[in-house]
C-alpha cells in the first residue's frame, strides 16, 4: 500500500474513532471561517448592504523597499468587507496581503470579483514595501471536481487568475480550495504547478501561496508536492472549535485538547513532506461565543456561535474579566444573560506563545485571518513587531536582556522541551555575583527555583528535568541584583 494509502486508511480510522468528541471545522460537517463569513457578507449584500467600491483605475505603483526587515513572513487575508479598513495599517509589518477573494466558478471563470481591482489597496500596500495577491476560492467538493478534472476548466482559471493580478497591479495568487475530494488531490497538484507556470511567465517575481487544512482528514492535500510548486503553504491554525461545536473550547489551542490542535497540525504537514520552510502558521484574530450550558470550559453548548471580532472580544473581555486557558495557552472569558456564554479567542499573549512556537519550530512565518479584525486596537501589531522585527525580534522566540546583565545567555537545548528530558541552560557569568534561575507560568506565577546563590565568573551549564507541569509555554527567568533576563521554553509531553 502507498504512504497516501496508508493515511486514508488512518484518517478514516481516526474519523470513525474520534469524531464524536472532536469539533474541528476540518471535518466534513463543519464549514471554515473562510466560507462562514463569504456567506455571510453575501447575503449582506443580497438583502441592501452596500461595501466598499476601492478605485479601480488609479495606475499602480511598483513595489517599493522595505523601510523594515522582518525575521519572518507575515502573509494577512484582507476580506473585501472589511472596507477601507487598510488604510490605516502599518505596512511595515506585513509582507503579503491577500486579497479575499476572487470566487472560481467550476468552468473556471471568475464569478464574484468583489470590486476588484483594488488600486488604492495595493498602492498602499506597494508604498509600504508589501506584495498584494488575489485570494482564488471554491468550497465545493462537486465543484471543485469539475473545475480540476478537466484541463480545459483549469487553463481557464489560471488564464483568468493572472489576467486578474495583471490588471490589478498585484503579484501572484493564493489558492484556498476546501472541501478537496481525495479524487482530485493530483489534478490540483496539477493546477497549482500550471498557476505556478504561468505566473512565472506574466511576472518579474511572482507569489503564490496555498491554504491548506488543519486536519486533512481523507489526504486530498499532498503537502509535499504543493510545497514544491508555491511559495508557502499557509496552514488555516484555527476553527479548532467552531460555531456549531457540541462544546465550548479554545478556536487554535496551542496544545492539548485531544489529538488535534495547532501543534499536531504542523507536526502533521511536516510529517507529509512540507519542509519546515515552506509553512506558515494561519492564527486567527476572532474568536466564538458560544451560548453554554455551564461556566467551565468543555461545557456542552446549546446554539449555535456568533463570531467575534479581536477588538469586541478583548473590549468584552476586558469588562467580564479575562480568564486562561492553561491547556490549550488561550484566552477566554464567561459572561451571563438568561444563561452562560463563553467567548473563546487569541491575545497578544497567546498569539505570541504561537510566534514563539513557529520560530522554535523553524517555520517560514504566519497566516492571519483577518486583518483588521484588530482595529482599532493597537495590541497585535505589538505582538507582530515583538516577534518579527529583525531589528527588535531574537531567535526562537528569546527575550531580550531586560536590564543591563552581568551574563551572557545561550538558547535553551532542547527547545520545545519534553517532560522527564534533560533540558541545559548555559550561560556565561562575566563577572563573580550571586544569580537566581526559576521558572515561571507566562502570566509570572513562580514554579521553580533551579539554582540559587553565589557562582564564580565564566562559563556556566545548569540542567533542568521538567517534571509533571502541563503543556504549554513557560519562562525561565536569570536574576542577579537589580539585572535580570528571561528565556521562553515550549514544554510538550
Amino acid at each position: 500500500m502507498s504512504a497516501y494509502g496508508i493515511r486514508i486508511k488512518l484518517a478514516l480510522l481516526l474519523m470513525l474513532s474520534c469524531i464524536p468528541a472532536i469539533h474541528c471545522s476540518s471535518s466534513a460537517d463543519a464549514s471554515s471561517i473562510h466560507e462562514t463569513e463569504l456567506e455571510y457578507w453575501r447575503a449582506r449584500e443580497q438583502a441592501g448592504w452596500q461595501p466598499w467600491r476601492d478605485p479601480q483605475d488609479l495606475p499602480v505603483a511598483p513595489l517599493a523597499h522595505r523601510s523594515r526587515a522582518l525575521s519572518h513572513e507575515v502573509h494577512g487575508y484582507y476580506p473585501y468587507w472589511q472596507g477601507s479598513a487598510y488604510q490605516d495599517f502599518d505596512w511595515s509589518l506585513l509582507s503579503t496581503v491577500a486579497f479575499f477573494a476572487l470566487e472560481l466558478e467550476p468552468d473556471g471563470s471568475i464569478g464574484g470579483t468583489h470590486g476588484w481591482p483594488w488600486t488604492g489597496l495595493v498602492n498602499a500596500a506597494h508604498a509600504g514595501g508589501c506584495r498584494v495577491i488575489v485570494t482564488a476560492t471554491n468550497f465545493s467538493t462537486s465543484e471543485l471536481t469539475t473545475l480540476l478534472s478537466t484541463p480545459a476548466h483549469r487553463d481557464s482559471a489560471v488564464s483568468k487568475l493572472v489576467a486578474a493580478v495583471q490588471a490589478g497591479g498585484a503579484d501572484g495568487v493564493n489558492v484556498d480550495f476546501e472541501s478537496l475530494p481525495y479524487s482530485q488531490r493530483w489534478n490540483f497538484v496539477t493546477f497549482i504547478e500550471e498557476l505556478d507556470a504561468a505566473l512565472l511567465t506574466a511576472l518579474a517575481t511572482p507569489y503564490l501561496s496555498v491554504a491548506t487544512p488543519a486536519v486533512d482528514w481523507v489526504g486530498s492535500y499532498y503537502y509535499e508536492a504543493l510545497a514544491a510548486r508555491c511559495d508557502h503553504l499557509m496552514i488555516m491554525g484555527y476553527n479548532y472549535h467552531w460555531s456549531g461545536s457540541a462544546t465550548t473550547g479554545p478556536v487554535a489551542p496551542l496544545t492539548g485538547w485531544g489529538t488535534y490542535n495547532v501543534s499536531w497540525s504542523v507536526q502533521d504537514h511536516i510529517t507529509w513532506g512540507a519542509p519546515r520552510g515552506s509553512l506558515l502558521l494561519g492564527v486567527p484574530y476572532y474568536g466564538w461565543d458560544w451560548p453554554a450550558e455551564g461556566p467551565n470550559p468543555g461545557d456542552a453548548t446549546t446554539a449555535t456561535a456568533s463570531a467575534i471580532t479581536f477588538a469586541a472580544a478583548y473590549a468584552e473581555g476586558l469588562s467580564h474579566g479575562l480568564l486562561w486557558d492553561d491547556e490549550g495557552q488561550t484566552t477566554w472569558y464567561r459572561y451571563l444573560t438568561d444563561s452562560w456564554h463563553q467567548v473563546w479567542f487569541e491575545d497578544d499573549v497567546s498569539l505570541g506563545l504561537k510566534y514563539d512556537y513557529l520560530k522554535g519550530e523553524q517555520l517560514a512565518g504566519i497566516g492571519i485571518w483577518a486583518l483588521g479584525y484588530d482595529a482599532p486596537r493597537t495590541e497585535l501589531w505589538t505582538a507582530l513587531e515583538q516577534a518579527f522585527d529583525s531589528q527588535t525580534s531574537l531567535p526562537g522566540g528569546e527575550d531580550a536582556p531586560l536590564a543591563s546583565t552581568p551574563f551572557a545567555l545561550e538558547p535553551i537545548w532542547p527547545n520545545p522541551v519534553m517532560s522527564g528530558i534533560d533540558t541545559h541552560l548555559r550561560y556565561t557569568l562575566l563577572e563573580s555575583t550571586s544569580l537566581r534561575i526559576s521558572v515561571h507560568d507566562v502570566r509570572g506565577r513562580e514554579i521553580e527555583v533551579i539554582a540559587s546563590g553565589f557562582q564564580r565568573a565564566g562559563s556556566r551549564e545548569v540542567v533542568w528535568r521538567p517534571g509533571e507541569l502541563p503543556n504549554g509555554c513557560y519562562l525561565v527567568r536569570f536574576v542577579s541584583g537589580n539585572a535580570r533576563a528571561q528565556r521562553k521554553v515550549l514544554l510538550l509531553r
